[in-house]
Parts: structure tokens; C-alpha cells; sequence
């Protein structure tokens, strides 16, 4: 079944194709693009309530939305501070916020990866909940202005299906460089160059009579 999602125009979640772009930085400077990839093959859709998670259904338990693995995305982590500091304030101040999951995750394993010439880092992670206890694999990678992240977490009693799902999604990522757009420069139709013309020397102020 091909991707599909509930979207506005003004939604900055993922595209009709599964493509998640982060870039949060002004028009008119350099700016990084982080993006990540969702299966075409799954069907997905974007959480109502912030922090508006892509929900992925396990496959065999799709009328029980708990069982989604949740795919979160942040941007402008710890802007002027390592993808370390960034990764920390994601998976463990955010996450311990009552909207995400009340409890900071335990990082278990760092793999600090090249994506596109560009340093990041890939974590996987476990959250221990009052109930439930959760997995997950996340992706950061940022630069002075900020630093952008995604996190895939799943139960753990569905490892075994989405392990798989949530390490694609984050492998997909991809880092680049968006440049500045140029003013555009309108030439002369008739092929003169307005360089080539002699200044102009108003004329003298004469006197009528």
C-alpha cells in the first residue's frame, strides 16, 4: 500500500512521497537541510496533538494506535552546541516532557556516522515507562546555527517487527547544504552592455537670452 497522509497546506510534515525535511533557518543565509525517509511501502499518518509524531502502524495490531511506532522530529536543538549537548536535550529533556513520553531515555549505544561528508549521530535508546517500556533509534546532526534530530520509537514487545523499519528510516537520512538564493540580473534585450555608456555630464545651465 503506497504512503499516505492527513495533511493542510500549511503542514510541515512529510511530503506525499514519505520525504521529512528539516530546515529551520532564514531564506537569505546558508542553511543545512536534514531530512529522513519513511517506507513507501507502510501506511502512515501525522499525529493531531503536538508534538505531532508520524504514526506507523504495527503490522497485525493497526486498530490499536499504541502500538505505532512513533517517528519525532526537532528542530533547533542546542543552537552553538555540540550534536552531544543536542542529542541530550532531545532524547532526554524532551522526552521527559508529559507530551512525548514523561521519561528521559537511556542511551545505550552512539554511532557517530558521516552522512553526505557531514559528522552525526546515531543513538539507540530504551524509555521505561510506569507501564510500558519503549525502544528507539535516532538520528542527529546540526551545525553553529542548531542542531536537527529525528527519534523512530516503538514498544518493546514489537522489536521484532520494527527494529528493522525504524533503523531504514534513520539510515535514510541525508544532510545538505542549501545556498542562499541570488538576485536575478535582467540584461539589456538589445545586447548593450549598461558598463560600455560613457557617464553622463548634464549640460550647462544657459541662459535664454
Amino acid at each position: 500500500m503506497p504512503a499516505k497522509k492527513v495533511a493542510t497546506e500549511d503542514d510541515d510534515g512529510p511530503d506525499a512521497g514519505g520525504v521529512w525535511r528539516l530546515r529551520p533557518c532564514p531564506q537569505t543565509t546558508l542553511c543545512y537541510e536534514l531530512s529522513i525517509v519513511l517506507p513507501k511501502s507502510l501506511k502512515w499518518s501525522r499525529g493531531t496533538s503536538e508534538p505531532r509524531p508520524v504514526l506507523i502502524p504495527v503490522l497485525g495490531h493497526e486498530d490499536d494506535p499504541s502500538r505505532a511506532i512513533r517517528v519525532y522530529a526537532a528542530e533547533a536543538l542546542a543552537p552553538m552546541q555540540s550534536v552531544e549537548v543536542a542529542e541530550r536535550t532531545f532524547l532526554q529533556a524532551w522526552f521527559a516532557r508529559p507530551e512525548y513520553f514523561g521519561q528521559a531515555a537511556r542511551i545505550a549505544l552512539d554511532e557517530h556516522v558521516w552522512i553526505d561528508n557531514y559528522n552525526a549521530t546515531i543513538s539507540h535508546f530504551s524509555i521505561t515507562g510506569a507501564a510500558l517500556k519503549y525502544r528507539g533509534l535516532s538520528v542527529i546532526a546540526g551545525w553553529a546555527y542548531g542542531n536537527y534530530g529525528f527519534a523512530c520509537v516503538f514498544r518493546e514487545e514489537d522489536s521484532s517487527l520494527a527494529t528493522s523499519i525504524c533503523d531504514a528510516i534513520v539510515r535514510s537520512a541525508r544532510y545538505q547544504v542549501l545556498q542562499p538564493a541570488k538576485p536575478r540580473v535582467y540584461a539589456d534585450p538589445s545586447g548593450d552592455d549598461p558598463a560600455d555608456d560613457p557617464p553622463y555630464d548634464p549640460p550647462a545651465n544657459e541662459d535664454p537670452e
